[in-house]
């Protein structure tokens, strides 16, 4: 395990903007910078934002034995060329080892896979590795932006110089830039219409200095880990350490749509089909406070009488889009039902929450024609 503290390649860059700077999984990054948190978070919604998130790990897959070697790992379908799907990857207990995306090639597979686990998910691909197939680790050969909001498709196609109306959600391909290769993919962890951007080292301070001088005539603002992490909440998508982790399975964790048991055979399947015959006993929900608290990962969730405890909130955030407490958590599945009451102990007193559908806000995502 190597625990040196990673920097990302456009570390400069991020320099400029005297950012607030936190630690992530051996990563140190921006958590926000001069417009702050909430003013960024917005700003994604209402315009576009600019995001580093190049500590992801990038893991290409090569070799004529590639699709037969992912598909036993993971629990969904490959998708088909030149598109992307996100997908689990378990453990014989149907446990989450991690939560990705994967990208289908012409001659490659790509899976970007969450900071924290890139050793662990490279260790089980490695473990598992069968055939003419080869594994390489191009985290710290290349660049991940993410380009979110309402207006970075205008701002991506004034780049371009071209449509991107036949680029539908998850939709990927290989454009040019001012000569600048990069592979542009429909994609985000916001909720909004956007693009992520997978680029090589060498050419990654260009594209990035052309997205933020393009993006001045859209206001574009540039966005850290806070505003991410406000994003991914009001969207209802879970993070790794927080939602799912090696104690959760897919079920309990609503994520069983990505866990195509009947269609394949993957790792973890046999401990699937006895969690389908079993049942589980929680469930993960939306929350909204009904008073003026904010809700913190680990606090108790209680019955509404104050009786009983019944789960645990794993994120809570101030929404600046929806100007309410939100969060979300595991609680037993008899209290999971939409506008159910709940208490939530911070401190030493009990708030009052409301259950809520997920997500929290509409997707605005471009759907394929």
């Amino acid at each position: 395990m190597d625990y040196k503290i990673k920097r990302l390649f456009l570390w400069g860059r991020h320099l400029q903007f005297s950012p607030t700077l936190t630690n992530f999984f051996g990563w140190q990054l921006p958590l926000n910078y001069q417009e702050g948190i909430l003013k960024e978070a917005k700003n994604t919604r209402i315009r576009a934002a600019l995001f580093d998130t190049s500590h992801m790990g990038r893991i290409m897959i090569y070799g004529e034995d590639r699709f037969k070697f992912l598909d036993k790992l993971i629990t969904n379908n490959l998708p088909s060329n030149n598109r992307a799907c996100y997908s689990l990857l378990l453990d014989e207990e149907a446990k989450i080892i991690d939560d990705f995306t994967v990208y289908n090639g012409e001659k490659f597979l790509l899976c970007v896979v969450n900071a924290s686990n890139r050793e662990k998910v490279l260790g089980w691909f490695n473990l598992h590795k069968e055939g003419k197939v080869s594994i390489y680790d191009d985290t710290f050969e290349s660049c991940f932006f993410s380009l979110q909001g309402p207006k970075s498709s205008s701002l991506l196609e004034r780049l371009l110089k071209d449509s991107l109306d036949s680029l539908g959600y998850m939709d990927f391909g290989i454009r040019k830039i001012e000569g600048i290769e990069v592979l542009i993919s429909r994609s985000g962890y916001t909720g909004e219409d956007g693009f992520e951007l997978y680029v090589k080292n060498k050419i990654a301070e260009k594209l990035w200095d052309l997205i933020f001088e393009e993006g001045k005539k859209f206001g574009l603002s540039l966005a850290g880990l806070g505003a991410r992490d406000i994003l991914r909440v009001e969207a209802g998508y879970p993070l790794y350490g927080n939602e799912i982790n090696l104690n959760t399975h897919p079920f309990e964790a609503n994520l069983g749509w990505v866990v195509k048991y009947k269609d394949k055979e993957f790792i973890g399947k046999e401990s699937i089909l006895k969690i389908l015959k079993t049942g589980w006993g929680r469930k993960r929900i939306g929350f909204i406070m009904q008073e003026k608290a904010f809700p913190r990962k680990g606090y108790i969730i209680y019955d509404k009488d104050e009786k009983e405890e019944i789960g645990e909130v794993t994120s809570g955030i101030y929404s600046p889009n929806l100007e309410k407490f939100i969060g979300m958590g595991y609680i037993k599945k008899d209290y999971a039902f939409l506008d159910n009451l709940i208490k939530i102990k911070i401190r030493d007193r009990f708030y009052l929450a409301r259950i809520a559908k997920l997500p929290f806000i509409n997707y605005r995502r471009k759907l394929r024609r």
